[in-house]
């Protein structure tokens, strides 16, 4: 499926609908807190939640205050922007028109993620989220009872996450230890961490795919504890000014798992800037080939786990 066009590519019948590259789906539900949309769209996503249904899909147009809860037991959900492209539609905080952003409410409360998924296999694609104030976007979170509670599986592709003047933000993070997570042709900016390893208290972070995305003036780039994963195709860019060892925009894949891949990234550092005192490091079994400044070649080096 493609998101530009986006309505094109929705075929609605008996609100049902057939979406290039997603298959059947079941019940369309349509959120729009701005108002706009079709008739018996949704304003929250709190009042949309109990209706949902394994396999459903949720169109989301204009601007969602929100911090919500996924329900449990419903999966394979989908949650598409109706947007050309992800961007903050916003103006001091007021809806511009348009776009699919998802950001914290005018009264947020402490240390809450935008959307909190419990379940297997939702995806979100073509939206922007800004996060309050050190709280994540996104969190996937696994409890110990993992047919109940695991966020495993989810995709998230095409979405922007951003500060927008706040401070330790977050844009996915991951609780407990879920499996299979995508994360494709995003872009991270000005976050604190963009992808954030919260604990492993059930398991190690296994099978993550984080692929071709933009990394721009974070803190922490990807501090994870991975196993078993693929990073490629990653921008990761610095930010500020110093000495030559300033760091702004780090990947760290330390303290536990292993076996990861970690090939054909951009890092926008020296081959000597590539050490734990910035904020790289790896396992013994990792696999590391990657672009630095001023290296035609790839570098082959893991660094040294911290």
């Amino acid at each position: 499926m493609t998101t530009v066009g986006f309505w094109r590519d929705s075929q609605p019948n008996n609100n049902r609908a057939t979406l290039t590259g997603f298959g059947q789906l079941n019940n369309v539900w349509y959120l729009f807190p701005q108002g706009g949309g079709p008739r018996g769209s949704f304003t929250t996503f709190t009042t949309l939640a109990p209706n949902l249904r394994s396999r459903d899909l949720i169109i989301l147009g204009g601007v969602l205050r929100e911090q919500a809860v996924a329900p449990l037991n419903v999966y394979d959900v989908a949650v598409i922007g109706a947007a050309n492209s992800p961007r903050q539609a916003t103006s001091g905080g007021t809806p511009t028109g348009g776009g699919a952003s998802w950001v914290a409410p005018t009264s947020p409360t402490a240390s809450t993620p935008l959307i909190e998924l419990r379940a297997a296999g939702w995806s979100f694609e073509n939206i922007e989220f800004t996060p309050h104030t050190s709280s994540a976007a996104i969190r996937l979170t696994r409890s110990a009872s993992v047919d109940t509670t695991d966020a495993s599986h989810a995709r998230i592709s095409g979405c922007l996450f951003g500060a927008n003047g706040g401070s330790g933000q977050i844009g996915i993070e991951d609780n407990g230890g879920s499996s299979r997570v995508t994360i494709e042709n995003c872009g991270f900016e000005g976050l604190a961490s963009a992808i954030l390893s919260l604990n492993t208290a059930n398991s190690i972070p296994l099978a993550w795919k984080i692929l071709d995305n933009r990394f721009r003036q974070n803190t922490n780039d990807i501090k994870m504890s991975l196993s078993y994963s693929l990073l490629q195709g990653n921008q990761h860019n610095t930010a500020g000014s110093g000495s030559t060892n300033k760091v702004v925009s780090t990947i760290s894949i330390s303290g536990q798992g292993g076996n990861n891949h970690v090939v054909l990234n951009f890092f926008h550092n020296t081959t000597g800037e590539i050490q734990v005192s910035n904020g790289y490091s790896g396992a013994s079994t990792d696999m590391w080939s990657n672009y630095c400044i001023g290296t035609a070649a790839l570098i082959v080096t893991s660094p040294p786990g911290a």
